[in-house]
């Protein structure tokens, strides 16, 4: 081992007088697969399984980076000192996290430049030959480099645009080790970090946080700094760099300003000057549903990489060309609180992050564009889950990152799930819940997993929601209804409601299900708390119904409905009278039906009251309503043939 003192100057220096001999050049973009307009991951598996590899025994509190790139060339040079607190008694080395195709060169630890550092596999060991006692702020300097583009299938990009390289890097959801020596997991978020960044003269950096300053590094380099004070996941941090140009956006409310810094290619800025101010009343309206914007000290920013959609770096989206439109601008920004402030703690609950996303953009187009969209986006979204038969929104295989981006589990199905919660504990239950998820001092900044956030919606709602995420989180596929709806003269009528499940994991999805009737130019929208197959309900709408749409306002995941609507009569040569009606202490049925096999009297907006039938004879029945408070009611009549209501009055005279 080495003694050494001045860290800082030294790695510049070496950072910039080796990069040329060390340099290879390939100008190829190599992606991780190709991002869609919602962010899926799609093509074939590329990232390789990932298992956490480390030793975790020590807490991340701080990251500075000093990294030179070129965005020209598939290399990157570096250092990066860890602040950290050992967790554990008898610690005399740390490991990270670095795939194989990089090098590490040397590390730094209480004044001595260790070598003999051992790479195998994907972690790196750093001896310090003592113990560091546990709960000690301690630190150490990794320096390495590497060709990061030769096994980091995307992690760290090169492009072209009008013929000028770029690079950016982008490590969801294990990419951190392919272009740095990382602790990538969903335990540990790093309180703050600084980023230095030397790149090529004309160029500029875009990164997390606050951009301190760029000043020159000798004659051909320049070196960015940019400070960030919250915390954040390893995945999150990221670089971009190529000759942006730059221009901010401003959403003002209440004499405060936030800033939406964009860093764009200079080709396309004119035309992005136009688009980029659409995210700011995304921005406003995320702040009125849930909380202030998580990082309002420093900044929002969007710059333009060179893959096909976007990423939620924290303060600093990731947006590609022809990627500036609502929908995805709004999904990136939203993660800024569902995915960057609050991470989901375990790839298994990725919907905490992408669902969640996925569902604001769609309540933007709620609250924008005079609602135009949202019904479109609601049938679409529910008409892509529906296009196979299983799947859960909880991911069961972690290894595979066309599983953890599956647009159509963790993105649609998932948002899905918070619109049907939405739909069953009502708005102002959801939002709370929601907010009150957002600001717990134990997830703020920090992780959460899916309990966490059905604890809070329990809480705010004051139900037992153990039921509906086993159905729709854990469960797999949806429900298909059929419904039977008979109208008998006095416009009484009886709705009988059929499920089938799409795959056998769900015995039974219990949902309230809403249905509208339509006739003599009226309407009206009844909800059926829906809790097994086959159960018959009874309402009494005041016109007589010609036409019915099951679930109007597209509140539930489902499918291949039908319904069917006749007549709520007796079969031809029956007869049934209710004596009297108006009756006051005893109802009579009389009839010619045979035996009636059970009788119900229901309020008209549908809840049973008891029913104390005093004489049930092949003929005739005497109900006792002594208990009835004076109104209309219906009478419900199952008898061998089918079920049929009638309505009848409780009056007193006095």
């Amino acid at each position: 081992m080495k003694k050494f003192t001045n860290g800082f100057l030294y790695l510049i220096l070496i950072l910039v007088f080796n990069f040329t001999s060390r340099a290879q050049y390939d100008p190829t973009l190599k992606t991780l697969g190709v991002i869609t307009g919602n962010e899926k991951i799609a093509g074939e598996k590329l990232m390789q399984p990932h298992k956490p590899l480390i030793v975790n025994n020590y807490d991340l509190k701080y990251h500075r980076f000093y990294w030179l790139v070129d965005p020209s060339v598939d290399f990157i040079r570096g250092a990066v000192t860890s602040y950290y607190l050992p967790t554990e008694q008898m610690m005399t080395s740390i490991q990270f996290e670095l795939t194989d195709g990089m090098s590490a060169d040397s590390a730094y630890h209480h004044g001595f430049m260790y070598y003999a550092i051992a790479h195998s596999g994907n972690v790196i060991t750093v001896p310090f030959g003592e113990v560091m006692p546990v709960g000690t702020l301690d630190s150490v300097t990794v320096y390495y480099h590497g060709n990061p583009g030769a096994t980091g299938f995307g992690s760290f990009g090169l492009g072209f645009h009008d013929n000028t390289p770029a690079m950016w890097t982008l490590s969801e959801p294990f990419g951190a080790k392919d272009w740095w020596p990382s602790k990538n997991d969903l335990s540990d978020k790093i309180d703050s970090i600084d980023v230095f960044v030397a790149t090529p003269k004309g160029c500029h950096v875009a990164s997390n946080g606050l951009l301190v300053s760029e000043t020159p590094l000798g004659s051909n380099y320049t070196l960015a700094h940019w400070k960030h004070r919250y915390p954040i996941a390893s995945y999150l941090i990221a670089i971009a760099s190529t000759n942006y140009a730059r221009y901010s956006d401003y959403l003002v409310t209440d004499g405060d300003s936030l800033q939406v810094l964009n860093y764009v290619y200079p080709e396309d800025s004119a035309f992005l000057h136009g688009i980029t101010p659409g995210v700011l009343p995304s921005i406003s309206l995320f702040e009125t549903l849930f909380t202030p914007y998580p990082f309002r000290n420093e900044k929002y920013g969007q710059a333009e990489f060179g893959w096909g959609g976007g990423m939620e770096h924290q303060t600093m989206t990731f947006l590609g060309r022809g990627a500036f439109n609502h929908e995805l601008m709004a999904h990136e920004l939203a993660h800024m609180w569902f995915g960057d402030m609050v991470t989901c703690g375990s790839w298994h609950d990725i919907w905490l992050n992408e669902g969640f996303a996925t569902y604001c953009a769609g309540l933007t187009y709620e609250h924008f564009f005079d609602g135009y969209y949202w019904p479109i986006w609601k049938n679409n979204n529910i008409s892509y889950v529906c296009t196979s038969p299983g799947g859960s929104v909880y991911c069961d295989d972690t290894t595979s990152v066309n599983r953890i981006f599956d647009s159509r589990l963790s993105y649609s199905k998932g948002a899905l799930l918070l619109h049907m919660l939405r739909w069953v504990v009502g708005d102002d239950a959801f939002f709370s819940g929601i907010k009150n998820y957002l600001n717990d001092p134990g997830l703020m900044h920090g992780f959460a997993f899916t309990p966490d956030f059905k604890a809070h919606m329990e809480a705010t709602s004051g139900r037992d929601l153990t039921e509906f995420f086993a159905d729709w989180f854990t469960g797999q596929g949806f429900p298909t209804y059929t419904v039977q709806v008979g109208q008998s003269p006095d416009n009484a009528i009886t709705v009988t409601i059929y499920q089938t499940q799409s795959h056998v994991s769900v015995s039974f999805f219990e949902m309230p299900v809403p249905i509208k009737f339509f006739g003599n130019g009226k309407d009206t929208t009844l909800v059926f708390n829906h809790t097994f197959s086959g159960q018959v309900f009874s309402a009494i709408p005041d016109f007589k119904i010609d036409s019915i749409k099951f679930d109007p306002d597209l509140w539930l995941i489902s499918a291949n409905n039908s319904i069917a609507l006749g007549k709520n009569d007796l079969p031809v040569g029956t007869t049934l009278t209710l004596l009297p009606n108006p009756a006051s202490d005893f109802l009579y049925i009389r009839h010619n039906i045979g035996i009636l096999n059970k009788i119900e009297i229901l309020t008209l907006e549908g809840k049973k009251e008891s029913c104390q039938v005093t004489a049930n004879e092949k003929y005739q029945a005497e109900i006792s309503i002594k208990h009835l408070k004076p109104g209309m009611y219906l009478l419900r009549i199952s008898y061998k043939e089918g079920v049929v209501t009638r309505k009848f009055m409780v009056s007193r005279g006095h």
